[in-house]
């Protein structure tokens, strides 16, 4: 009886073992059919975000404008394009004028359009003017846009004209010390979907 279970048990374990070396022979090619390593290079096209590194700062003297008109017009561009090349990715933008408050001007912003046409339309209005004082105490006036968009590969160029209204009395030397400062802020991201 001994050797009929000494067989009984010596036949469990080899089977075991066998069932064990057959799962160990299967397993590997099973895991390789489901897994694959590869390795390689690719070459992608990445659209560039660049902005023009040339800034032009223009400055107003009180003696040089021509007061008698009573306003001064300023006009600048903003573009997805420069010569032949246009931008390769969407992009939007806020524009604001900043302004100190020193000197009672009044502003006018035109897109796209003669500020001298009747039906022309102000983009600076209550809605979009905010008044705040910095931590040194002058108090600024910011006209806040809304949101422009350049879309890729489609060239547009956005034309503004800003008119600074004034009054012919402010053509005393006496408002030669006066600063008037006047920033135009183009803040701009690049849209992503």
């Amino acid at each position: 009886m001994l050797n009929r279970n000494r067989v009984i048990l010596i036949s469990r374990i080899s089977l075991f073992v066998l069932v064990v070396l057959i799962i160990i022979a299967i397993v590997p090619f099973t895991i390789s059919k489901y897994e694959t390593i590869t390795g390689g290079n690719i070459n992608s096209n990445i659209a560039f975000y660049l902005f023009q590194d040339d800034y032009v700062v223009q400055s107003v003297n009180l003696t040089n404008v021509d007061f008698s008109k009573g306003f001064y017009v300023l006009n600048f561009t903003v573009s997805n394009q420069k010569d032949t090349k246009v931008s390769d990715v969407d992009i939007s933008y806020v524009l604001k004028v900043i302004t100190t408050t020193n000197l009672p001007f009044s502003y006018e912003l035109y897109e796209n359009e003669n500020y001298e046409n009747d039906n022309a339309v102000n983009l600076i209005n209550n809605s979009n003017t905010v008044v705040e004082k910095d931590e040194d105490g002058t108090y600024f006036q910011t006209f806040t846009m809304n949101e422009e968009e350049l879309l890729y590969r489609s060239p547009r160029v956005n034309s503004y004209t800003l008119v600074i209204n004034f009054l012919d009395y402010y053509n005393s030397d006496r408002y030669q010390d006066m600063v008037e400062s006047i920033r135009i802020v183009i803040d701009s991201k690049q849209v992503i979907e």
